[in-house]
């Protein structure tokens, strides 16, 4: 048992570092996911009221260092932040000067479920729950 205790150690430290590099990979693979190509509003919900169309015109670009664009053609885009929260599923965003509708981004979104080319998001409001459904282009 003693010439075993030191591997078995060895093969913790070994097991929670290849652990990290995993989650680190994961977290890569998001990130280019995310910020590779532009993304637009397929389906929006506020409530029970659907104003998908309110967002025809707007394109997304997520980039690296937490910056978001919303861009519309022919208009200076409308600059933001972002965050995304792997361990709790969610991503934030923020348009500190936008008006209606980019302003009903801003928030905290709760992800329900993704792929490489889509997200679904809810996030709670005060009468209920809006619901975002983003698409990349």
């Amino acid at each position: 048992m003693k010439k075993l205790l030191p591997f078995i150690l060895v093969l913790l430290v070994v097991g929670s570092g290849c652990k990290k590099i995993i989650e680190e990979q994961q977290e890569k693979i998001l990130m280019n996911a995310i910020t590779s190509g532009t993304w637009y509003i397929e389906h929006y919900r506020e409530n029970a009221n659907d104003i998908t169309s309110s967002f025809t015109d707007y394109e997304f670009q997520f980039h690296k260092d937490g910056t978001l664009q919303g861009i519309r053609t022919g208009v200076d885009p409308d600059n933001g932040t972002w965050q995304a929260s792997m361990q709790n599923a969610s991503i934030t965003a923020q348009f500190p000067s936008a008006i209606d509708p980019l302003r009903k981004v801003n928030g905290l979104w709760k992800i329900t479920d993704s792929y490489m080319n889509y997200v679904e998001a809810e996030m709670k409001v005060p009468d209920g729950k809006n619901i975002l459904h983003l698409r990349k282009k």
